[in-house]
């Protein structure tokens, strides 16, 4: 995830899985981003407009099955605004 283990193991159960979550998100972002271009470049190439493909169908992601079921966020607003003024209230003793 890109943590060090110092702030990995200072972190509760709930705020590393918040930080996993967002290293999957992430990750998958970037998945979605490398198929787009693939596809742009297929269907620039192509002679027929009905050779053309979309990105779902050039290369199957395991994020497409999620995007067709609605999605509930694991956490309310409240925590993760608690999460969040806690990472900045580390980020700034680091910077202190």
């Amino acid at each position: 995830m890109g943590i060090d283990p110092d702030k990995f193991w200072n972190n509760t159960w709930s705020e590393n899985q918040l930080l996993g979550e967002s290293y999957n998100i992430k990750q998958n972002l970037e998945w979605e981003r490398t198929r787009y271009i693939a596809t742009m470049i297929h269907n620039v190439n192509c002679s027929k407009k009905s050779q053309m493909k979309k990105p779902e169908d050039l290369l199957r992601l395991p994020q497409d099955k999620q995007v067709k079921n609605k999605i509930e966020p694991k956490s309310t607003r409240e925590q993760f605004e608690k999460f969040w003024a806690k990472v900045q209230r580390a980020h700034n003793q680091k910077n202190d």
